[in-house]
């Protein structure tokens, strides 16, 4: 789920956005055969259609102001208020800036740059606009919110590489599992599986989850060279949700209402299947002729993008987790990358070529 504001600005960050969004996946990607594992999911086949059909969409601007913080080129940090009738950017401070997070709209949270592609993690509270430096690290790839906690990745030179989880304050850092997705309905973990060979020869990386222990949240602190699970022994209990082609980009979960979604690609047959699942129970759709990209979880809504085969067509769409209720919602302007997050019930994305805002109404 993104309640925060997220943007990685410029190219280089967007690649860097594929992802998360939240979501951090830093997977052990090998062609070792999985088995044993156990596959939960339903005949797909028999999976009910999900007609998508598209219209035009007007945006109506929003009923009270929005303040967002994003970053530009190579130039600095910028305020930018989204009001009903004129917006108004001012910049905030100079630098080299990404990954924007909020937290609770009060405090805001971000990667500063420095030489030698250095980068730490700041905060800043926004009403008294105090500067908080929480690591020193400088070498930190991508951080998100999770849980009242800041998950990150770093590659420093100073500490063991890996995924680490600190407080909001920057105190108490712990290491946690690289091949983490990171436990979204609270009983299981979720990670990237090793690879499975498809009779085209083909390899991919299914998503897998694991019960968590009963004494609730604990990670798997390993070395990335020692991260090989035995498919072979039963009290694993790994279960692989997924058949066709999984993407990093494909999952995304939340925490607070028990609840994820992920989407497969059966190539072959040119379909794609979406996968809700809310408090253990999965709903399935086939989609068939469009790509879709999920987008976040908003008060018991998903929200993804489709586009068309010939990419002429497609919009943001949302669907109820039991699988009812698809709508459209906005235009096919925008993809996974241009979304910055929900503000105040409000869906924000920034078109990548010009810079500018536009607000989609939350169902």
């Amino acid at each position: 789920m993104m309640r925060e504001l997220e943007l990685f600005s410029g190219e280089k960050w967007t690649d860097m956005i594929k992802r998360k969004r939240i979501v951090l996946i830093v997977a052990v990607l090998t062609s070792i055969m999985l088995t044993g594992a156990t596959r939960i999911a339903p005949n797909l086949e028999q999976a009910p259609e999900l007609n998508i059909r598209v219209q035009k969409i007007d945006y109506p601007k929003p009923l009270e102001p929005l303040t967002i913080f994003w970053a530009k080129d190579n130039e600095g940090l910028y305020k930018t208020i989204f009001g009903p009738d004129k917006t108004k950017t001012t910049m905030v401070m100079t630098g080299i800036y990404s990954n924007i997070l909020y937290e609770d709209y009060e405090t805001l949270y971000f990667l500063k740059h420095g030489v030698n592609q250095t980068s730490d993690i700041y905060k800043l509270e926004v009403s008294s606009k105090r500067l908080t430096r929480l690591t020193s690290l400088g070498g930190i790839d991508q951080f998100f919110l999770k849980n009242k906690s800041i998950y990150y990745i770093t590659n420093s030179m100073t500490i063991e590489s890996g995924v680490y989880r600190m407080a909001l304050d920057g105190k108490s850092k712990i290491r946690v599992s690289s091949t983490l997705l990171d436990a979204q309905d609270k009983r299981y973990r979720y990670y990237i599986g090793s690879g499975i060979q498809t009779d085209g020869l083909d390899v991919y990386f299914p998503l897998m989850r694991q019960p968590l222990p009963s004494t609730g949240e604990k990670y798997i602190v390993q070395k990335d060279d020692e991260i090989e699970f035995n498919w072979k022994t039963p009290k694993n209990n790994e279960e692989q949700l997924s058949t066709y082609f999984f993407y990093m980009t494909d999952y995304m979960g939340d925490a607070d209402s028990d609840s994820f979604v992920f989407v497969e690609h059966d190539e072959e047959a040119d379909t794609i299947y979406l996968h809700l699942f809310k408090k253990g129970n999965e709903i399935v759709r086939k989609i068939i002729g469009w790509e879709l990209e999920p987008l976040d979880i908003l008060h018991g809504w998903a929200y993804f993008t489709a586009k068309a085969e010939n990419l002429e067509a497609g919009g943001t769409f949302a669907i109820r987790l039991d699988g009812s209720g698809l709508r459209q919602v906005g235009n096919n302007e925008f993809l996974l990358s241009d979304y910055l997050g929900s503000i105040k019930r409000n869906l924000v994305f920034q078109n990548r070529n010009d810079g500018t805002f536009t607000i989609m109404k939350e169902l």
